[in-house]
C-alpha cells in the first residue's frame, strides 16, 4: 500500500495506539499553540507531525499491518 510513508509505518509497529493517540493529542496541543501565536513556520512544522501520528494510527488498523503483526508474532 503506497499510501503510508515508511516513517508512518515504523511508529505504528513501533509504538502501541495508547502511545500514539497521547502523542497525538500533545501534537494537536502544539498546532494549536502555533496557530494561536500566528507562527506560520511552526504551524507547517506541527502539522507534519500532527499528520504522521494521525497516520501512523491509521496504519494499525489496515489488514497489511495486522497481516505483518500476525507474521512477527509466530
Amino acid at each position: 500500500m503506497g499510501f503510508f510513508t515508511s516513517k508512518q509505518k515504523r511508529m505504528a509497529r513501533k509504538n502501541t495506539l495508547k502511545e500514539l493517540q497521547r502523542a497525538y493529542y500533545d501534537s494537536e496541543c502544539a498546532l494549536l499553540a502555533a496557530s494561536y501565536k500566528g507562527d506560520k513556520k511552526a504551524l507547517r512544522q506541527a502539522m507534519k507531525v500532527h499528520g504522521d501520528y494521525e497516520y501512523a494510527m491509521l496504519y494499525q488498523y489496515t489488514p497489511e499491518y495486522n497481516k505483518k503483526k500476525t507474521k512477527y508474532r509466530k
